[in-house]
């Protein structure tokens, strides 16, 4: 899983998120706006909803979201990659909805070509499976984005707006 330590981590947390998914941005939004994020030591789960790698789909809910997930694979920096994805979401579902080479000279723009190779690798392609693998294993059901914080599931309404509520409430320390 992708690894997004706090610099001042004081919980564990786990996310599944699809890069593509506008709840996703708006809840790593939320995250990083509360500066909760570096409160936590978050593992994601790449969890793109996109058939073309998720099995459990029958079409796309977010077409491009396997190639933007093996992009952040192949990363140097899988933070700074994550948030690229979310800031330029638009950018990317767009091109994501006109075809795979339209997103891969998106992916090229930011990388600069140097990550497309590893993107293609079948070693990259059987990590991204993993993802989605741990995801069917742990039985997470087939929506993003979905937070643990320890063992405990964040129902997903307060993985919106009541996002602060519901961390004073379990994880007092992580808000201030």
């Amino acid at each position: 899983l992708l690894l997004l330590a706090g610099s001042s981590a004081a919980k564990d947390a786990l996310f599944f998120e699809d890069p593509l998914c506008p709840t996703c941005r708006a809840f790593h939004s939320r995250l990083v706006g509360e500066n909760v994020i570096e409160r936590l030591n978050a593992r994601v789960a790449l969890f793109p909803l996109d058939s073309e790698c998720n099995w459990m789909l029958g079409e796309p809910l977010h077409p491009g979201a396997c190639i933007v997930s093996r992009a952040l694979l192949c990363a140097d920096d899988p933070r700074a990659a994550l948030e690229w994805a979310f800031h330029d979401q638009e950018t990317l579902a767009a091109a994501g909805k006109a075809g795979p080479k339209a997103l891969q000279a998106k992916i090229n723009e930011h990388f600069g070509g140097k990550i497309e190779a590893c993107m293609d690798s079948a070693k990259t392609k059987s990590r991204l499976n993993k993802h989605l693998h741990y995801a069917a294993e742990n039985n997470v059901p087939l929506s993003t984005p979905q937070m643990y914080l320890g063992k405990d599931r964040i129902c997903d309404e307060d993985t919106d707006m009541g996002l602060s509520f519901t961390l004073k409430q379990l994880a007092p320390e992580l808000v201030r």
